[in-house]
């Protein structure tokens, strides 16, 4: 890893650097004229990656801009680490290179501000025109670690497309334990290429090819079916100088991304973790501290995440990721006497949600001042016909 680093320069706030003059921002209700792709070099030891990672998984879960997003973990995949050094000139750390190098932002201070760049980038990317090519993928998964992968791409437009096309096996959620620094496992990790060819296509021709790849074979016998995604990007072979590192530095050959899809090899959507059961005592004290148990299970089996309303004004803000199905003990303390409701729900790596849960518990008014009371009178029995007589007994 010699001369890659951390852009901790950079960790007050998401820098966007940009490829080509921007004419205007366009609005996300607007029609993209491409899913865009975002290329994602990181490591499981970089600080601020967390926050980049944070924003396209949130961007991502809520499906409001048209792209996919692929993820090379630098210090675990060799073969990723080497397509961003060769062909990118990796300069550190996180870096989204937007459909080829058209728009790269570098560095992340926070998740709401990287959110705001890579939505102001996807935004005017997908704004942008592309060469007309459709590509048809389909994925078959043939048991074990085995698939199919069969991919097309027509070229719609009046002249021979010249490109490369580039179909990546990833997985949703890493099995491998590549995890941020935020504690939270990647998604959408890179693991191989399916295709990295040039293609050349004659106007209205088509291009196609199949392949099968074992996860096994290739060092990932932990792959499923249900939880890897294919992604295909065909690129142009029109050159654009690319930097890294902008204005100026690491330069790259650049060729846009005119078409992205993606398929999921379970052939379903994600499905939301189920609503959480919540266990623990009905009854306590005040400043008593009192323990719950959480439990969710995924039924993808992504690890989860709780948010809990304690009923008092305290609330746990998406405390984990823990494990789909483990139970997760959380202690609270009640500094006064009431009836509490407990709201507790879950979400997934790709922040889908569950239903909320509820529980309740009561905290009784101290008995303490009753008891000196009766202590009291019962060291002064004289005085307890004069409380009888004050008080209308």
């Amino acid at each position: 890893m010699v001369g890659i680093f951390v852009l901790s320069g950079l960790g007050a706030g998401a820098s966007t650097t940009i490829q080509e003059e921007i004419s205007n921002e366009t609005n996300s209700s607007e029609r993209a004229t491409h899913t865009v792709l975002g290329e994602y070099g990181t490591a499981t030891w970089c600080g601020y990656c967390r926050y980049a990672h944070g924003a396209l998984k949130e961007l991502y879960a809520e499906g409001q801009l048209d792209f996919n997003y692929i993820t090379y973990v630098g210090d675990k995949n060799n073969v990723g680490y080497s397509y961003l050094i060769s062909h990118y000139n990796l300069y550190g750390y996180p870096t989204l290179w937007w459909d080829g190098g058209r728009r790269v932002d570098v560095g992340a201070g926070s998740v709401p501000a990287a959110k705001s760049t890579y939505t102001s980038s996807i935004n005017y990317l997908g704004s942008q025109s592309v060469k007309d090519v459709d590509i048809n993928l389909t994925v078959t998964w043939l048991g074990g670690t085995n698939m199919q992968v069969d991919c097309s791409v027509t070229n719609n437009e009046g002249s021979t497309y010249d490109g490369t096309i580039q179909v990546a096996i990833c997985e949703k959620v890493s099995s491998r334990g590549w995890i941020d620094t935020g504690g939270v496992t990647y998604t959408m990790t890179f693991l191989d290429w399916a295709f990295k060819e040039s293609i050349s296509i004659s106007s209205s021709g088509t291009w196609s090819d199949s392949m099968t790849w074992d996860g096994s074979s290739h060092g990932y016998p932990t792959v499923t079916q249900y939880n890897t995604i294919v992604i295909a990007a065909a690129y142009n072979d029109e050159w654009h100088q690319g930097y890294s590192y902008p204005p100026s530095t690491n330069p790259f050959d650049a060729y846009y991304v005119d078409e992205c899809v993606a398929v999921d090899a379970g052939g379903s959507p994600n499905e939301p973790p189920e609503t959480p059961t919540i266990t623990g005592p009905t009854n306590g004290g005040v400043d008593t501290s009192l323990t719950f148990t959480f439990n969710s299970v995924d039924p993808d089996g992504d690890d989860v995440e709780y948010y809990i309303k304690w009923g008092d004004g305290h609330i746990e803000n998406w405390d984990g990721p823990y494990s789909s199905g483990m139970d997760v003990s959380l202690a609270h303390t009640y500094t006064m006497e009431d009836t509490f409701t407990i709201e507790a729900k879950a979400r997934d790596t790709f922040g889908d949600e569950s239903g909320w849960a509820t529980f309740t518990v009561t905290i009784p008014r101290s008995k303490t001042i009753n008891s000196l009371f009766l202590r009291f009178i019962e060291s002064h029995p004289n005085m307890f016909p004069i409380l009888r007589q004050l008080l209308g007994l």
